[in-house]
């Protein structure tokens, strides 16, 4: 069972865990803290967007595009994940060839597109082929705008040069932000590095995907947390189990609520199952467990990233 502490406790000892000081900073915390609702899914606000989102996302990565085979049960895990208060949906061009896009234009946008946050991605670093991707993506999901649109990858610096050169695909997401087909912009990377350094200096994200878990192997906990609650820049987790590699010590349920203890927007988890869905709502409701649980969870972990090599770094 998690340890219940006061909301003002978790603050201060959240800020504290990651070596935050700064009031700005704290006054962002305090936006992305549940509000205390046992009977639903929390929501946060997610950064500069304005926009309060549920707390769990609907992670639409190969969980779902390639693990649920069935179209039925495909269409019947959106209507559920809407029933139990899911709002975020998180998909890509490159999920299954547009499978996660298609998928969402058949069964979630024609009856959920006003109450839903639809985020989208690519890995296309040219204006030319940011703005045909977009298209296509509208076209799959079947809607006119998207509430996120995101630079797909950004782990290698030549990808921010590009990105940021005279025919640079950031271009295309001011205007397409501009225009309000894309409501807002950012990006998303894997491990903290000069790349993803970078693209927090020269591009305005007003939201990032990034791996956050347990294992504190992509070094986003450490230092790229505090400089985007410093920019009020909305962090979305992903991997928060490592894709499944680091459940084994500690349970999935326990690394799920690590991510969900830490000052981010929301934790944008793969659901292939039922179960899941149900799964981490509940732990979603459950009190913020304490800085000292978490290390508790990190010492059980006995992560060593000398022996252990997770699937989306090899």
């Amino acid at each position: 069972m998690s340890e219940k502490i006061s909301r003002r406790d978790f603050i201060s000892k959240s800020v504290t865990g990651i070596g935050l000081a700064s009031l700005e900073s704290l006054e962002v915390l305090k936006k992305n803290i549940p509000k205390e609702a046992p009977d639903e899914l929390p929501k946060r606000m997610l950064g500069r967007t304005g926009r309060m989102v549920s707390c769990v996302g609907f992670g639409g990565g190969g969980r779902y595009w390639r693990d649920v085979a069935n179209e039925s049960t495909a269409e019947e895990l959106v209507n559920y994940a809407v029933k139990l208060g899911i709002t975020y949906f998180d998909s890509a061009k490159d999920y299954g060839n547009s499978k996660t896009e298609k998928r969402y234009g058949r069964y979630l946008t024609p009856k959920y597109r006003k109450q839903i946050f639809l985020t989208s991605k690519t890995q296309s670093r040219t204006y030319d082929e940011v703005m045909k991707d977009v298209e296509t993506s509208l076209k799959n999901l079947n809607t006119d705008y998207l509430d996120l649109y995101c630079m797909h990858g950004i782990d290698k610096i030549e990808d921010v040069e590009t990105l940021s050169g005279p025919s640079g695909g950031y271009k295309a997401y001011i205007k397409l932000k501009n225009e309000g087909v894309a409501k807002n912009i950012g990006f998303s990377f894997h491990k903290w590095n000069d790349a993803s350094e970078e693209s927090l200096r020269r591009f305005d994200p007003d939201a990032v995907l990034c791996v956050i878990n347990a294992s504190r192997d992509s070094g986003c906990e450490q230092y790229f947390l505090p400089l985007a609650l410093e920019k009020n820049v909305g962090v979305i987790a992903i991997k928060t189990t490592g894709a499944s590699a680091l459940i084994g010590n500690v349970t999935g349920q326990d690394l799920v609520r690590y991510a969900l203890s830490l000052p981010i927007a929301l934790a944008s988890i793969g659901m292939e199952s039922y179960g899941t869905l149900e799964s981490c709502v509940s732990i979603a409701k459950e009190p913020s467990i304490s800085p000292e649980k978490r290390e508790e969870i990190v010492k059980k972990l006995a992560f060593d990233p000398k022996i252990h090599k997770l699937p989306y770094f090899r």
